[in-house]
């Protein structure tokens, strides 16, 4: 045995061989990451609704008290349901979006034919921009 060898003492265990495969592993994953995060997310179709606001519980059905009824609507909201858009003339027809957003003009339109204007997030569901309460006054006005 030689003296030179006695006295040096190399580590090659299993862990340190793996160190720089899990740097680089980590360096990629970070790099991708960082490209996913600069990816432009595009932005919701606009959508333009014309419908009474009600809510998530009892949709154009208000029980015995008449369609759209806003003391109804304003309770049930109360209660935690959601805004809601009921579209379309026949009870049939009619469909129900969830609304988002702008909860102070919903509450003040509730009962009433409005216009919302907004982004569509899924089917049913809409992210209000606007809500404009003179298209139900100028039909109450003819």
């Amino acid at each position: 045995m030689k003296v030179e060898d006695a006295g040096e003492r190399r580590l090659t265990s299993p862990l340190l061989k793996t160190v720089p495969v899990l740097i680089i592993s980590v360096a990629m994953i970070l790099a991708v990451a960082m490209a996913a995060g600069s990816v432009i997310v595009p932005q919701r179709s606009p959508v333009t609704l014309t419908g009474i606001v009600s809510d998530s519980v009892c949709g154009s059905d208000h029980g015995i008290r008449a369609p759209g009824d806003p003391e109804c609507t304003r309770a049930c909201i109360d209660l935690g349901a959601q805004y809601a858009l009921m579209v379309g003339k026949l009870k049939v027809g009619k469909k129900m979006y969830l609304l988002r957003g702008h909860e102070a003009d919903l509450d003040q339109f509730a009962g009433k034919e409005v216009r919302v204007k907004g982004r569509a997030l899924g089917r049913d569901t809409i992210i209000v921009d606007q809500v404009d309460g003179s298209y139900s006054e100028a039909a109450e006005m003819n």
